[in-house]
């Protein structure tokens, strides 16, 4: 069922299972819901596998230590840009010796029976991970760094690049010029201001968040036509089975 404001509970088991891979493959910013006599607090964790025959979904080991036991009700959530997801859960419990089951890295909990889908379509921040038609070029310290668009919005950028360049972004508040280089051949120019660096050692990319500074109006209007397509096929993408 779906209302007018984009909500909608699914309970199909065929767009469960493309839901979740989707927020697996997208690696959509994924966290949980622990709840005490006094607050509830949210923490970080990834999707790291989903076995819809086996009836379980494999997330990071930071669920199974942050005080929660088997079989007690959890609330997981995922957001992509104008795409969120949320279903209640259980941890499952791990058999054998108590020492060896804190050696595992992972933490298994029963797969979802629905989903509380919803598209934000307000949202202006979109996800181009599978995309590498945006590609970008970051001028800093007389070099030339070569990356791709990992999601954008009106306001600013991630950029990824290929290994690790933690040495290049040692200020992580330095100012410097970008180009952007959309599908249509076009160029965007910017001047940006770097706000955060993370290097995810596990697949050997480096992300660098970049806010706005300066932009020509009509590169403007480009950008914002790029994110309005840009969210218009991921919606559409995630509403199919």
């Amino acid at each position: 069922m779906e209302s007018k404001n984009g909500n909608r509970t699914i309970n199909s088991a065929s767009e469960i299972e493309y839901l979740l891979a989707l927020a697996q493959s997208h690696r959509w910013a994924f966290s949980y819901v622990v709840s005490s006599t006094r607050r509830q607090t949210s923490h970080t964790t990834e999707l790291v596998n989903i076995d819809p025959q086996a009836g379980v979904m494999v997330v990071g080991s930071e669920v199974k230590y942050s005080g929660l036991t088997a079989n007690t009700p959890v609330l997981f959530r995922a957001q992509s840009g104008g795409i969120s997801m949320q279903f209640e859960t259980e941890l499952i419990g791990s058999e054998g010796n108590a020492l060896a089951n804190r050696l595992f890295t992972e933490c298994q909990i029963r797969y979802p029976r629905e989903i509380r889908f919803t598209q934000m379509r307000k949202a202006m921040r979109v996800d181009c991970h599978n995309r590498d038609d945006l590609q970008v070029l970051l001028f800093a310290e007389e070099k030339t760094l070569h990356g791709h668009v990992a999601d954008i919005s009106e306001t600013g950028v991630k950029i990824r690049f290929e290994g690790n360049l933690s040495y290049q972004f040692k200020d992580s508040r330095m100012v410097t010029d970008c180009q952007l280089r959309l599908p249509d051949g076009c160029l965007l120019e910017a001047r940006v201001k770097v706000l955060g660096f993370v290097y995810d050692k596990q697949t050997d990319i480096s992300y660098l968040r970049c806010y706005f500074l300066e932009i020509q109006e009509d590169r403007q209007i480009k950008l914002q036509q790029l994110i309005d397509a840009t969210q218009g096929e991921y919606e559409q993408t995630a509403m199919q089975c």
